[in-house]
């Protein structure tokens, strides 16, 4: 059997079991590395190389980098700024958590970010009757999750998204090219969530009664007490600093200036190594380190041409690179609600990049809109780890579809608008 036809299979048989979840994602991404390695698809090296990618890295660095923020307390001050801005105005704090959530979930992971700020959202509502936890934890989780698909570090989707990228085209995204559309998007949101969301979010949940959220009472009572360690707080601050003047100026590249925060966190002492380990997101680490592997598999064995070939034969003469963005925007859109959004990305986006290659469309382009596409999806509590989180708040299921549902429509105009503005299709 042709190698090609064999990477297909193996890559057809991990998206079957990533869609059942009937073994951990993760291990299914190891699974299909070795597959490719056994059937002789491509080498040990070859499969294996995403662990050892600068990709990976960044993402690790980063995760460190957030929990730092926590540990030395810096989050948590944070978080009170943004209350005493507020007043206590349900719609100012909305305002204000959602822009400060959306700006460090550009430079840090924004689960991280989430997890830091859900205290705040508790202290904030057991003090103040004002104060819903529905009405402020699913907004300011979608904040972070837009802000996050700002940047290149801000979530796992769009590190998955350019691994693939290089591993199929040699190409690669810099820090700044999702800032554009990105931001576009986030403007968007903001506006909406001013204008509609939070009216529309009472009129689903406001007549529930309330439930404190199940948080770590330790993480909790750090939120609440005034008091911090400025030793810790100064330092971190600078780490912060100089790694957002780094990513901005180009001075080292992002996975470098990742990991040299990281490593300064450690030294000055603004996180604790075992705590980190423990509380680590292993899991991402090596669903990425093993995507990359599938797609460098993939690659090799000339799946990809294959897969276009295909394709391009079901389109015929349709060949529109417009219309052929819009459908797999569409696709990815509708997947990343049911299924991890780097899971849908790993789905959708070799066969996108196949289709470049054979049309001459722009693979950044394309690139580009699927890795929104997943990023923003969040109508059902299945489409990120961030959305999943909010689950805390006592949400029903359908409160997201109800919720989100024009959000979602909104989204994905947006990125047929905005990411072919930036950035031409062809």
């Amino acid at each position: 059997m042709p190698p090609a036809v064999i990477g297909l299979i193996v890559l057809l048989i991990c998206v079957a079991l990533f869609l059942t979840e009937w073994i951990p994602n993760p291990v299914v991404a190891c699974l299909g590395c070795l597959l490719m390695v056994l059937f002789k698809v491509c080498t040990f090296e070859q499969a294996f190389s995403g662990f050892s990618n600068s990709i990976v890295l960044l993402m690790v660095g980063a995760m460190v980098v957030g929990a730092a923020m926590f540990d030395t307390g810096a989050a948590q001050l944070i978080g009170r700024r943004v209350v005493h801005w507020s007043h206590g105005n349900v719609r100012a704090f909305l305002l204000a958590g959602s822009v400060v959530t959306g700006v460090l979930a550009m430079f840090l992971a924004n689960t991280a970010v989430i997890a830091a700020f859900f205290p705040v959202i508790e202290s904030v509502c057991r003090t103040d009757p004002r104060m819903k936890r529905k009405d402020l934890c699913l907004p300011i989780a979608c904040a972070a999750m837009y802000g996050g698909a700002c940047t290149l570090i801000g979530c796992t989707p769009q590190l998955t998204a350019n691994g693939i990228m290089r591993e199929m085209t040699g190409m690669e995204m810099g820090m700044w090219e999702l800032t554009g559309p990105g931001l576009c998007l986030l403007a968007i949101y903001l506006v909406w969530l001013q204008l509609f969301g939070f009216r529309r979010g009472q009129r689903i949940w406001g007549n529930r009664a309330e439930e404190e959220m199940e948080l770590d009472e330790d993480k909790l009572a750090s939120v609440m007490d005034q008091h911090t360690d400025k030793k810790k707080l100064i330092p971190m601050f600078f780490i912060v600093a100089a790694m957002m003047l780094s990513y901005a100026t180009g001075f080292l590249s992002p996975a470098l200036t990742a990991m040299c925060a990281a490593v300064l966190c450690f030294v000055f002492g603004c996180c604790d190594l075992k705590i980190v380990l423990r509380e680590m997101n292993w899991e991402c680490v090596i669903f990425l380190g093993g995507c990359l592997g599938l797609a460098a598999g993939f690659t090799a064995s000339g799946a990809g041409e294959l897969v276009a070939q295909a394709v391009s034969a079901l389109l015929g003469d349709v060949a529109s690179p417009w219309v052929i963005f819009a459908v797999l925007v569409l696709l990815t859109l509708a997947i990343s609600q049911f299924i991890t959004n780097s899971t849908a990305i790993v789905m959708v986006l070799p066969i996108a990049l196949s289709l470049c290659g054979s049309y001459g469309f722009s693979p950044m382009s394309f690139c580009l809109g699927i890795t929104f596409a997943a990023s923003v999806a969040c109508s059902t509590p299945l489409a990120a780890s961030q959305i999943t989180m909010t689950q805390v708040a006592g949400y029903k299921f359908f409160d997201y579809v109800r919720y989100t549902w024009p959000l979602t429509v909104i989204s994905y105009i947006g990125i047929l608008i905005f990411v072919p503005l930036f950035f031409p299709l062809s």
